[in-house]
């Protein structure tokens, strides 16, 4: 168990569940609804069980529209989703879904009508990173009031730039207010800036549209130091070259 995990742990443990006011019928007639709507959306949908902390529904569609293992599913639960997101993403999926349940525990804002709403990357039919769009909400309380069940529904982004991170935000869909995750994830749960303060310089002055050579008379070191820092930033952001470099960044807020 790695320490976010062990985290969620904790969080979790708080979470005292009566199991004898826990109605699974409840679950089934919820189950029955689902099943018939994945017949006719193009959404993953799936149901969290709070005690028993596992997915007690996954919608048969999420073989045809992303192509996961649905016997991989029914055997490894958690872990084969997580297994299905890209690496640099299910880190900064996890700090913001400790950080949003914290915030939801907590009272803070109207839990049966927020949504946490996330944007990732996944593997998909071809073996290739996509962009998905993932919505959670409450489904049922227990009757002291616990968050019991949780739905989640999939959905293929249109957004297509599998460079781009995660994007996630807590929404009110009955009043529209928005809760930025920046508001109130603590500052130990953000991920850090991976560039060294030279190599984000001279990333924004890449960005600005100076050379090599314009660059390092400006710093006054050698273009030689230059272009090692460039190719540095190239592999610390995983992208092939500077104009991606500059969009992946930005898009992160590495270079304010």
């Amino acid at each position: 168990m790695n320490e976010q995990e062990k985290r969620y742990q904790t969080l979790f443990d708080t979470q005292q569940f009566n199991p004898d006011e826990l109605d699974y019928s409840i679950l089934e007639k919820h189950i029955t609804q689902l099943a018939l709507l994945s017949q006719v959306s193009n959404s993953g949908i799936t149901v969290f069980d709070m005690y028993q902390r596992k997915h007690v529904y996954t919608s048969y569609n999420f073989s045809e529209i992303f192509g996961y293992d649905l016997d991989r599913i029914e055997s490894e639960n958690t872990s084969y989703f997580n297994s299905r997101i890209h690496p640099e993403d299910i880190i900064q999926l996890s700090r913001n879904g400790f950080a949003a349940t914290l915030f939801l525990m907590q009272g803070k804002c109207d839990v049966k009508h927020t949504k946490l709403i996330n944007e990732y990357r996944i593997l998909n039919l071809s073996q290739k990173y996509i962009r998905v769009i993932e919505q959670y909400q409450v489904l049922e309380f227990t009757p002291s009031g616990q968050v019991w069940l949780s739905l989640s529904t999939l959905d293929i982004s249109p957004n297509t730039d599998t460079l781009q991170c995660v994007q996630s935000k807590l929404l009110n869909y009955k009043t529209g207010q928005i809760y930025p995750l920046s508001e109130f994830i603590g500052q130990e749960d953000c991920p850090p800036n991976p560039l060294s303060p030279r190599e984000k310089k001279i990333l924004q002055l890449v960005r600005d549209g100076l050379l090599s050579k314009e660059i390092s008379d400006r710093l006054m070191i050698s273009v030689h130091t230059v272009n090692t820092h460039r190719q540095r930033i190239l592999e610390k952001l995983n992208v092939d070259n500077s104009i991606e470099a500059v969009q992946h960044a930005s898009r992160l807020g590495l270079l304010e």
